[in-house]
């Protein structure tokens, strides 16, 4: 009896021993490949520092760089192959990069597009605020795919000792239209829930095919129930019947701004994520190390303009903004974005899955779309009242005097006054008309001086049948 126990106790120091060497030859060789980095020239560019203040890349230099073309994760495994330049000038110039644990390495520019996880910048120096059914599935894919590090907080917002303190310097977030928001977000969630004679398949935990990715084909069944009922039931799909409860002169007002809480992308608005920007108790208490800079990341339908494409060209200008913060020269970009592998059209289509439409013709035919009437569209802006004079007080005071109805936010933050205050002229100009377009788009609705949403949805469709008498 005592032999077999004896021997399984030297088979474990066997075991522990082998274990043991291995660690060591593999610290070893990690110390040997970071002697060999640390002993190259070009190593010496870790201590250059860049300037603060230099200017950010600029559009008419931007025929350097590849056009950004993917929304996805980074996965190295299904990236085309890279044509390396032999130039020795390009092969001796190192990334910096931060893995997930914390290392730093530095990598050719071939060597930091393999390395998965590797990312540019500091994970703990740039928070992204993604409000639900805003473009920020498009923006979070964007950044993961050109190896951003950032924090995300999503679906609800996180005011936290790194935003005061820091190491939090910069936030990211993403702004639509508040109505617009408001009914994908009410079409989305009724969407993900099992309807009456649904045939799609009810989600279970354990299912790798989650309704938000496949809504076309599989669906929440018991999860929920509070939300799924008031959408499916109280309000029957239709955002028309909740947005016209939410008007002012409405006996259901309370309870249907209670309801309203239920639906979990439309819980928070723009006035609560950014509460620490704009409650001056709260933002008296960002220290000098705390958060120094917001950058706006907008999108709205304006004429001329596909706003899917004018997103993914707002974040394409951010990537380029965002590694100029970081310890990086304009070589040193250039580089990076030269030997960018671009992402097989199998990866193009899995990324389109994970953007979040509940307007694609394969979920289409699932909800009726019941387009917004007018009324519910003046009870729902006048209910988002705050975040709409938030927008106008995020432009600039001198050329944007119109739209007199709407008063802007008074006593918020001066970093609310400057979120389009990055980038190329084209840049802060595409933004400020996006929010301008915003507030012009419902200011007709914000003017109390006409009475209810009643009075000024008559008198509009009055003054449209002068205009038309035929």
């Amino acid at each position: 009896m005592i032999a077999p126990e004896f021997n399984r106790i030297i088979s474990c120091i066997i075991v522990l021993i082998a274990i043991g060497l291995t660690f060591a030859f593999m610290i070893d060789l990690e110390n040997s490949f970071l002697s060999s980095i640390s002993s190259s020239p070009a190593f010496a560019f870790r201590n250059a520092s860049i300037s603060s203040s230099a200017e950010p890349l600029q559009l008419e230099h931007q025929y350097k760089y590849p056009q950004i073309t993917a929304r996805s994760e980074t996965n190295t495994n299904e990236t085309s192959e890279v044509v390396v330049d032999d130039d020795e000038s390009e092969a001796s110039l190192l990334i910096p990069c931060t893995t997930l644990n914390g290392r730093s390495l530095f990598l050719n520019a071939t060597q930091f597009w393999k390395r998965r996880g590797c990312l540019i910048g500091n994970m703990d120096s740039l928070r992204f605020f993604h409000l639900g059914k805003g473009g920020g599935g498009t923006i979070e894919f964007i950044l993961k795919d050109y190896h951003v590090a950032f924090e995300r907080n999503h679906p609800r917002p996180r005011f936290d000792l790194k935003l005061l303190r820091g190491p939090t310097t910069t936030l990211l977030i993403n702004i639509r239209d508040p109505v617009d928001r408001f009914v994908s977000a009410f079409k989305w969630r009724a969407l993900l829930f099992c309807g009456k004679d649904d045939t799609r398949v009810k989600y279970t935990k354990g299912n790798k095919r989650p309704p938000h990715i496949y809504p076309d084909k599989v669906c929440y069944g018991g999860d929920h129930q509070e939300e799924k009922q008031m959408l499916h039931q109280d309000f029957q799909y239709d955002p028309n019947l909740l947005a016209e409860a939410l008007c002012e002169d409405s006996p259901d007002f309370e309870t249907t701004a209670e309801k309203l809480k239920l639906i979990a992308h439309a819980r928070y608005s723009l006035t609560d994520w950014l509460k620490f920007l704009v409650d001056p108790e709260m933002y008296s208490a960002i220290g000098p190390k705390g958060i120094r800079k917001v950058m706006a990341l907008t999108t709205e339908p304006r004429v001329g303009n596909n706003h899917t494409s004018l997103l993914d060209w707002h974040t394409q200008q951010a990537i380029l903004e965002l590694y100029s913060y970081s310890d990086l020269n304009d070589e040193q970009i250039e580089l990076i974005l030269k030997h960018k592998p671009q992402l097989s059209e199998n990866k193009k289509s899995a990324a389109d899955k994970k953007t979040h439409s509940s307007t694609s013709s394969s979920v289409a035919n699932i909800v009726d779309p019941h387009p917004l009437r007018k009324l519910g569209e003046c009870c729902l802006a006048r209910f988002f009242r705050d975040d709409y004079r938030l927008i106008k007080a995020m432009l600039p005071k001198h050329g944007f005097e119109n739209f007199t109805e709407i008063s802007p936010l008074q006593n918020v933050h001066p970093l609310l006054n400057s979120v389009c205050s990055w980038g190329s002229d084209e840049q802060r100009a595409s933004c400020m008309a996006d929010l301008e377009s915003m507030i012009r788009r419902r200011a007709g609705f914000l003017d109390n001086s006409l009475g209810s949403c009643k009075n000024v949805v008559a008198e509009a469709s009055h003054d449209s049948s002068n205009r038309n008498p035929n």
